[in-house]
């Protein structure tokens, strides 16, 4: 399988990545001078098209984050020279020249721009106080700004919103773009504007590695396949110029879940048949009522009644495909869905601006009012999701309510017209955008929702888990970008007697459960590329929620030197990645503020600090893992996913500089705190971290740590 390595593009500055999708094409923005514009036809490979913009446009300044909208004939550019409030530009062509069509309508910085399935147009943009967001009365037209509630515990910067499956789904970035904490969370809603609530796996992308840092500020887009999404994000260099990096982009029901990051995946995936209008393309179309004569990259369909031509590269059950139409002096044209030895479906627009839909098998018709301001002579791109519990008709990526039963077999698609239609890009891929998230390879270490997998019944699929009993499997595709043994974290809901078999191509072990937990795991080895897991049930039925890859967990014993830790700060002590383990210490702190406390760190990593990279108050959360503090009279365990969360706390004997033994017992899901010789927390975290180090931490005072050991086993 072929591969492509992050960053997939170095030779330029590509800051603010924003990709555009335009009949079969991609087109590429970035933060720079002239806003330059790249092109590509696969996601991997970007031509440059020179600058989109003219000096004159904002001299002196530097457009932030462009994005580029594409609407009936249009195509509308929202950027924010230097952060000074954000311009509308319009051009006629992806490439530009764009210019101004708005002047400065304000609303700060890192507009984004949502068209829903009814038409309405919503803005969306990074303020101090979180993410903004209003409606729009047309392109260059804003309204009242709503205060979205989602924020990222400090600078938020970078929303982007799609819909899907009726939820909206957003991604953002948050710290800043010179911090190593950078990063991209998502967030989810069933209204454009309020009731946003943050993901459950949040952050979805943070690396703090030095060498493949400062991740952040994406956008999303539809692969080549038509059933894929790829993240599309850039990472920071030493010189401040940034790469652009993409990432696979998947949903469990209304999670999201981004596949990364990673340095080696698969390329993104072809579709199964792609209509370029090259030599022999047109011998694939059988047109009746008409003619079909080709041009450059399109051909036009004319004829002076009713005219189709279907594309006949082979009935298939399950089906997404895309076709670009332009009306020349048609009254009517759209898609035709023709079933094998069955019904043909016919979904056209006219010159009423209305969507009508027509079977010829007794289904009555219907139409569907288009929003007034539908070009209908502009390029259209039509799109059919379907397979044998639905059909879905998108146009211009809104999903249009058509009411059309599932198909009964094999369907091939067309185009019809009534006069004349110019065919551009038209492409079908034999499954659906839900089957390919559940067939995605996902590359390791990482995570993946139990759910996506090809293998799990339909009716589990919508939930949260996957049950195995007894003689099921399920399978998961991973790529490992190296060869080697790796952990592997099962989170979900297991019981006393379950018994799990886990095998590779290399490797068979099993897992059995002798007492009630949320977490079991396995050494698992894999080859250098793409490798199937198969978990199979032998006994009980568990539940699996969350798989987790991890490289390879060590054992042993350390004594980290004693430490001192002042003001805010945190420190590794045990840079070894352990999953279980015993901490213990002597610990003594002292506040210098209310509300002050010191902490040991288990299952630490990605650590940052807040602002540029130095604040360490602002960043005092800016981790992934555990943290056990000591507050004056309590002792508090939380978790951290560059924010803090409490799992539990306890009344306790703790005063200013007072000397106290903490043993910390992590096993599984479970954490256990002893203070003293007293065990005062014992806690669950249902999808824990998986592994981390171990480290100290000081927020508002001075901590001591003495005569620290820390016990990695397996066995506790």
């Amino acid at each position: 399988m072929a591969v492509y390595e992050n960053p997939i593009a170095r030779d330029d500055d590509y800051a603010d990545p924003f990709v555009l999708r335009h009949d079969g094409r991609y087109y590429l923005y970035a933060t720079n001078p002239d806003i330059r514009c790249w092109s590509s036809d696969d996601l991997v490979t970007w031509h440059p098209e020179g600058p989109s913009v003219t000096p004159d446009v904002f001299p002196g300044l530097v457009p932030f984050a462009p994005e580029v909208v594409y609407a009936d004939g249009a195509f509308h550019m929202y950027t924010s020279p230097s952060g000074h409030g954000h311009h509308v530009l319009r051009s006629e062509t992806p490439t530009g020249p764009f210019r101004d069509v708005s002047g400065n309508v304000g609303h700060a910085i890192d507009g984004n721009v949502l068209i829903d399935d009814d038409g309405r147009w919503y803005f969306y943009w990074a303020g101090d106080e979180g993410i903004w967001g209003c409606e729009m009365s047309s392109p260059t037209e804003f309204g009242v700004p709503v205060l979205t509630g989602i924020h990222m515990n400090g600078w938020t910067e970078g929303p982007f919103v799609a819909k899907r499956d009726g939820r909206y789904h957003m991604t953002l970035t948050g710290n800043h773009y010179l911090s190593a904490g950078y990063r991209i969370d998502a967030a989810v809603s069933d209204h454009p504007l309020t009731g946003w609530r943050p993901g459950p796996l949040n952050p979805l992308v943070v690396s703090t590695d030095p060498e493949y840092t400062g991740l952040g500020h994406s956008s999303s887009v539809t692969g080549p396949d038509l059933v894929s999404t790829y993240l599309v994000f850039h990472n920071m260099n030493p010189d401040l110029t940034r790469n652009l990096n993409i990432d696979r982009q998947v949903w469990s029901a209304d999670r999201l879940l981004v596949l990364g990051p990673s340095r080696e995946a698969p390329v993104p995936s072809a579709p199964t048949y792609r209509c370029a209008w090259a030599a022999g393309d047109a011998d694939r179309w059988r047109v009746a009522g008409g003619a079909l004569t080709m041009g450059v990259r399109s051909a036009v369909l004319a004829g002076p009644e009713d005219a189709h031509a279907l594309w006949e590269v082979g009935a298939v059950p399950a089906l997404t495909a895309e076709a670009s139409l332009t009306a020349l002096d048609a009254s009517a044209h759209g898609i035709v869905v023709d079933e094998e030895g069955g019904r043909r479906i016919a979904v056209a627009v006219d010159r009423d601006a209305r969507l009508v839909v027509a079977t010829d098998d007794g289904e009555p018709a219907g139409s569907v009012p288009l929003p007034p301001a539908f070009a209908h002579g502009a390029l259209h791109t039509w799109r059919v999701v379907a397979d044998d519990h639905r059909v879905e008709v998108f146009l211009d990526g809104r999903r249009q309510p058509v009411g059309i039963s599932p198909l009964r077999g094999p369907a091939v698609i067309g185009v019809l017209t009534r006069g004349g239609v110019r065919i551009g890009h038209v492409a079908l891929t034999d499954t659906t955008p839900d089957a390919a998230d559940r067939a995605a390879v996902a590359p390791v270490p990482g995570r993946i929702w139990a759910t996506l997998t090809p293998d799990a019944p339909r009716r589990e699929r919508s939930g949260d888990a996957v049950q195995l009993a007894a003689g099921e499997e399920v399978g998961y595709r991973l790529h490992a970008a190296r060869a080697g043994v790796f952990h592997l974290q099962l989170a979900g809901r297991f019981s006393s007697g379950d018994a799990l078999e886990v095998s590779t191509g290399r490797q068979a072990s099993r897992i059995g459960v002798l007492a009630d937990r949320h977490v079991v795991t396995a050494s698992i080895r894999l080859d250098h590329g793409e490798n199937l897991l198969r978990l199979r049930g032998e006994s009980g039925r568990p539940e699996l929620e969350l798989l987790t890859v991890s490289d390879r967990i060590e054992e042993g014993v350390v004594h980290p030197a004693d430490a001192v830790l002042t003001g805010f700060g945190k420190a590794l002590v045990d840079v070894t990645k352990r999953a279980d383990a015993v901490v213990e210490a002597t610990l003594s702190f002292t506040p210098a503020e209310d509300g002050g406390h010191g902490d040991l760190l288990v299952r630490a990593s990605r650590f940052s600090e807040g602002g540029e990279g130095a604040d360490t108050r602002l960043g005092r959360d800016f981790l992934l893992g555990y943290s056990v503090q000591l507050h004056l009279g309590r002792i508090v365990l939380a978790r951290h996913d560059y924010d803090e969360r409490l799992l539990a706390s306890a009344e306790a004997e703790i005063g200013p500089g007072s000397t106290h033994r903490v043993v910390v017992r992590v096993r599984g899901e479970r954490i256990a705190v002893e203070l003293d010789g007293v065990e005062v927390i014992d806690a669950a975290d249902a999808l824990p971290h998986a592994t981390g180090a171990t480290g100290i931490r000081v927020a508002g005072g001075e901590l001591r740590v003495a005569g620290i050991e820390v016990r990695g086993t397996a066995h506790l």
